[in-house]
């Protein structure tokens, strides 16, 4: 019953660099998504971060997430307090700010990628699984990660995460220190699934594992390591082993397999570090329980020892079924030991099963299945496992050192939490135990009559507590498992130690706090539990009273009773995802100290809570203060969240001025993205996080374009002046209207107090005292699209989210450039804040299109009185009516031009040259319009502005055209990006009689397509940026986005005297920090000076979007010289 394969596969390199370039050092600064909304995706532990330098990388308490199909990293860091922080001490006080800067990127492909036969070799046509549980419904259409589980043993040498996806693929990434940073350390070995580095996608199957078993949405995925009894050395030829355990739980059942690498270390040699390591991967599944199975947990029996020899380990496997009702755990065990041929059935108990697989350093073999437990009324969905429940010193009775105790909790969608008790004796001789064995019949049986007996009664509160009463007798076992002589242990009891009622909906996780190494406070045991009702739990079992006889349950001990609770009941009661918060799917306390508490909330944002513990200073010093007392009286404090985008993220820009960064998608809002002063290892730092939630609407967004730009002169920010105001921006969605926002006062002064905490030198600017005119900040009206502005509002409330409101009477003194700016005043907005109180009011409604907005862009004049012009282009109807170009004054409100014969079916992409000479546009119809402005107009065009089609290419592309931008330096250079995986850089020549031409100057595809016939290009932009060679040719810096994620920056020659028009690729971004599906688009954030060209090295950054959810932000670090 086991399917086997051999691979042999090898590391490439991922970064490409041209031999006449300098090195262009790019690196991934931040990626926003939200969390993928299923339980048992979330993990927080102490994970090896790879650093730069070529010292062993160190370990950081890291929050582990899925995105999509991304596995995301983040790593904390203490928020900056003061312009002048620096010191070490602000990191060990105040909020911290967690944020993803390392990815982990599958290079699987869907199931239906691959082409799937029948017996006959005929193609079946794939069929799409949809996933099943909590998961947000249109996510589950797409192939994302359902659960993440971690594997570490002892030593940490091993560790790893495995992710399950919801087309049934399972891969893993294990970290092995000593590579470049090119691969991280990280190298994925792909358990089940398309993996695109084999030669066949399908293992050859046996027993009852079929291809359908293997392609169902796993719900959850459990793993431990093999190798943590193993010496650490490698043998003579060079090799290591990695041997993983995994099991997983779907509606197909329980399915367990064994995935063991072989690192071939000699082949890491210095002369060739494209071959850093080869590996040889086998795998091995087995079907143990054919049962749908929501919720799965493998554990280790006792305490591993340092080493065994040719002895049996065990580990436990729990499994809860997913029933209409009367649900069960359960119970197997493993036994696996190392291969020792000379082994005698001698050495092993006569319960032992029979040989499963067999690996160069282990023979594993067949589960035994002990029995069951009964009581959960619904689906069991979390499990949580705690090996020393007590400490012998404060056992009442049992009190012998032959008696080790461990805990299980359960629970799931009848919201209440089971504790059973394992209590095992150790070294017991086998004679004494042998009238036990028929203990596994009685608790199979005794389960069958709970069941027989539950069966006629109703599902309400009382009756169910009738049942647990029927189950319960006081100190009763429910099972008892005998264990391998070798294994430590001759028998273990399972009861049912506590019944813990609390949550009114689904629990979804549940979690054991660590044991306090050495901090005697932290040894009592500590769960968290979350569920759907908004709350997350922490219970603690109260001291017994003196007078208590034998405790409660007959298990010795108190009441369990929840002590603290956390969780939001903010945002917007039946408002949109965007703004709402559901419940939370997961929650973790921190991994060193437990003073921290992760809750994943329904719909992707991570909430993150601190224990403040400064109130209990004097309290401490008190040595019999009981723990409880100080959880209780602690206060949790809310630290910023993780969110972002929990659909496909559409369209980008950046303002004008480069302060922040607006993402718009097809959850329904626009979000606004800043840099935030952090402090790491005692250096300044910034990190971006989500600031703002200008708009929560109701159709799915499309497009976003910014329109205002800042002044030189004093009405910079006067509505009545000519030009836009600065802050403000026109979104499309998924309707006919085109809508223009306005920043509030709240989020300008937020705005402002981050950057002058960035740069103490910071200029107050208008945005530090905002114009009259601005409202304070508005809100979202219960039936409605358009937020609309207050102006009686608490200002109270908004001074909680802005910092002080400043009186009019002293604007002109309120606030000194050099006067300190403290966070203390600044509160950062929580989830719970974003999607209700930091919403920008609408100002403006643009009506003109027949259809639904497709795409938007827009001209800013850089000096004069020329207003802005924003042209928009609508799904057609195939005719040319319906495919034209609309041109919009926002200052006026009114439509100045329609542009029609360029195109009969939808344009998907518009650019302005800088000068706002050209207009390009270009989609379905594979043909590149450009329009050019008229001259004899005057260029304030109040009521009508006039661009004229004056050049089209037909057929420019063989397929759709997904991109076009015009290069800011060179406003005649036009690049576009097609479908057909071409990119083309065209040069616009204009005659003496006005006429245009369009000169294709260069073709080249983008070098990620490796063996494909195409990669198709969806996103292409030039950086605001020329480098000159020694003999004066010019190169611009293109960067390009595929379908499949990757991206690239590419040198391309600008000028007319380049005699070779070569491009060519200065770096590839590693697979591991691109996007996991298709790039929507790519901009580049403005230089705030590009007069001084001396600047060597220079920073730049770009932004990238996708269809994975993520928003990702890339530092390039690049000289002018070539």
């Amino acid at each position: 019953h086991h399917h086997h394969r051999t691979t042999t596969q090898t590391t490439p390199n991922n970064r490409t660099t041209t031999m006449n370039t300098p090195t262009i050092k790019c690196q991934l600064s931040f990626h926003g998504a939200a969390a993928n909304s299923c339980p048992h995706s979330l993990l927080w532990v102490r994970a090896p971060i790879p650093s730069s330098a070529a010292t062993a990388p160190s370990t950081e308490e890291t929050v582990i997430y899925a995105s999509s199909g991304v596995v995301n990293l983040a790593t904390p860091s203490a928020l900056c307090t003061s312009p002048s922080a620096g010191d070490d001490d602000v990191e060990n006080r105040g909020p911290t700010l967690s944020t993803v800067t390392h990815t982990l990127v599958t290079r699987t492909l869907d199931h239906g990628a691959a082409p799937s036969v029948d017996a006959a070799g005929n193609p079946i046509a794939a069929k799409r699984v949809l996933a099943r549980g909590e998961a947000v419904e249109d996510a589950a259409a797409s192939r994302s990660i359902t659960a993440l589980s971690r594997v570490e043993d002892d030593r940490c040498r091993n560790f790893g995460i495995v992710a399950a996806f919801s087309d049934g693929t399972l891969t893993s990434w294990r970290y092995r220190d000593g590579t470049s940073r090119e691969k991280y350390g990280w190298e994925e070995h792909v358990l089940i699934g398309h993996d695109p580095l084999c030669d066949s996608e399908c293992h050859s199957v046996l027993g009852d594992v079929s291809k359908t078993c293997l392609e169902e949405s796993i719900a959850d995925i459990s793993a431990i390591s093999l190798n943590a009894h193993l010496p650490t050395e490698t043998n003579p030829d060079g090799e290591h082993d990695s041997s993983w355990l995994v099991a997983s739980a779907s509606s197909q059942g329980v399915i367990l397999h064994i995935s063991h690498v072989r690192f071939n270390e000699q082949n890491k040699g210095r002369d060739k570090p494209e071959n850093a390591r080869a590996a040889t991967s086998q795998v091995f599944s087995k079907r143990v329980n054919p049962h749908a199975a929501s919720s799965v947990q493998m554990k280790p029996v006792g305490k591993r020892g340092s080493s065994i020899h040719h002895g049996i380990e065990e580990c436990y496997l729990f499994a809860g079924s997913a029933s209409p009702r009367h649900n069960k755990v359960w119970v197997y065990s493993i036994p696996y030991g190392t291969a020792d041929p000379s082994a005698t059935d001698d050495d092993i108990t006569s319960s032992t099963s029979p040989t499963w697989a067999t690996l160069p350093l282990f023979t594993i073999r067949e589960p035994i299945h002990h029995g069951f437990l009964l009581g959960h009324q619904d689906w069991i969905t979390c499990f949580a496992w705690l090996p020393d429940f007590r400490n012998p010193s404060t056992h009442n009775e049992n009190d012998s050192v032959g008696v080790e105790e461990a805990i299980l909790a359960s629970s799931g969608h009848d919201a209440k939490i089971r504790l059973w008790k394992f209590t095992s004796k150790i070294g017991v001789a086998s004679s004494e135990v042998e009238g036990t064995a028929v203990d596994e019949t009685i608790g199979l049986e005794s389960n069958v009559d709970d069941e027989d007996d539950g069966g006629d009664i109703e599902d309400n509160d009382e009756d169910e507590a009738n049942i647990d009463d029927l189950e319960e007798e006081e100190g009763e076992a429910r099972l008892t498992i005998r264990h391998a002589a070798s294994s430590g242990f001759s028998t273990t009891a399972i009861s049912l130690e506590a019944l813990l009622l609390g949550h009114e909906e689904a629990v979804t996780s549940l979690n054991w706090r660590e044991k306090g190494m050495g901090n005697k406070k932290r040894d009592k045991p500590c769960l968290l539990s979350s569920s759907m009702d908004r709350t997350i739990l922490i219970w603690m079992e109260e001291e017994n009273s003196a007078d208590d006889d034998d405790g409660i349950g007959g298990g010795g001990g108190g009441v369990w009773v929840p002590i603290s609770r956390v969780g939001s009941a903010g945002g917007i009661l039946g408002g949109s995802i965007g703004s709402s918060i559901m419940g939370f799917v997961d929650a973790r306390f921190s991994p060193d100290h437990a003073n921290r508490i992760v809750g994943h909330g329904y719909g992707g944002s991570l909430h993150f809570w601190t224990q403040d513990c400064s109130s209990q200073e004097e309290e401490k010093k008190d040595d019999d203060m009981m723990e409880e007392d100080a959880l209780v009286s602690a206060r949790w404090v809310a630290n910023p969240c993780v969110t972002g985008h929990f659909r496909s993220v559409e369209d980008l820009a950046w303002d004008p001025e480069g302060e922040y960064l607006l993402t718009t998608s097809s959850d329904q809002t626009t979000r606004l993205w800043s840099e935030v002063s952090c402090v790491v290892n005692g250096k300044k730092v910034c990190r971006w996080m989500e600031v703002g939630r200008p708009q929560v609407h109701g159709y799915d967004m499309t497009s976003i374009a910014c329109i205002g730009r800042k002044s030189n002169h004093a009405q910079s920010d006067d509505p009545t002046a000519e030009k836009e105001p600065q802050h403000r921006f026109v979104s499309g969605a998924d309707e006919k209207v085109l809508r223009v926002f306005d920043a509030p006062a709240s989020t300008l002064r937020l705005l402002h107090t981050l950057k002058k905490l960035r740069d103490p030198a910071t200029p107050t600017s208008s945005s530090a005292t905002p114009a009259e005119w601005r409202v304070e900040r508005a809100f979202l009206p219960s039936l409605g699209l358009s937020n609309k502005a207050t102006v009686e509002i608490d200002v109270r409330e908004s001074n909680k989210f802005a910092g002080p409101t400043i009186p009019d009477e002293d604007l002109g003194d309120a606030i000194d450039p050099r006067a300190e700016v403290s966070m203390e005043d600044l509160k950062l907005p929580m989830e719970r804040d974003l999607g209700a109180t930091m919403l920008w009011p609408e100002t403006r409604k643009l009506f003109g299109h027949d259809s639904e907005v497709v795409c938007l862009d827009s001209y800013l004049a850089s000096s004069g009185s020329d207003a802005p012009l924003v042209a928009s282009s609508c799904k057609a109807k195939n005719d040319v009516a319906s495919a034209a170009i609309r041109l919009w004054n926002v200052k006026l409100g009114k439509c100045v031009g329609i542009l029609k014969g360029g195109h009969r079916s939808t344009v998907s992409t518009l650019s302005f040259s800088r000068d706002g000479k050209y207009l390009a546009s270009s989609g379905k119809d594979r043909r590149i319009c450009i329009w050019k402005k008229s001259d004899h107009l005057s260029a304030e065009y109040n009521d009508s502005c006039e661009y004229q089609l004056t050049t089209a290419m037909d057929s420019a592309h063989k397929r759709i055209v997904w991109s076009v931008h015009f290069c800011p330096g060179k406003p005649n250079i036009l690049v576009s990006g097609s479908r057909d995986g071409f990119v083309k850089l065209w040069r616009i020549v204009e005659g003496d009689d006005g006429s245009l031409d369009m000169k294709e100057m260069l073709k080249f595809e983008p070098l990620c397509k490796g063996n494909k016939k195409s990669e198709p290009v969806t996103a292409v932009s030039f950086a605001d940026f020329i480098s000159r060679s020694d003999d004066g040719i010019e190169y611009g810096l293109l960067s390009i986005g595929t379908e499949c994620g990757r991206v690239e920056v590419w040198k391309v020659p600008i000028s007319e005297n380049d005699p070779n028009f070569d491009a060519k690729l200065v770096f590839s971004v590693p697979a591991n920090e691109c996007h996991f599906d298709s790039v929507k688009k790519i901009a580049w954030r403005p230089v705030g000076c590009n007069g001084d060209e001396v600047l060597s090295p220079t920073i730049l950054t770009f932004a990238t979007c996708g269809e994975d959810c993520g928003v990702r932000i890339f530092m390039l670090q690049v000289s002018r010289k070539v």
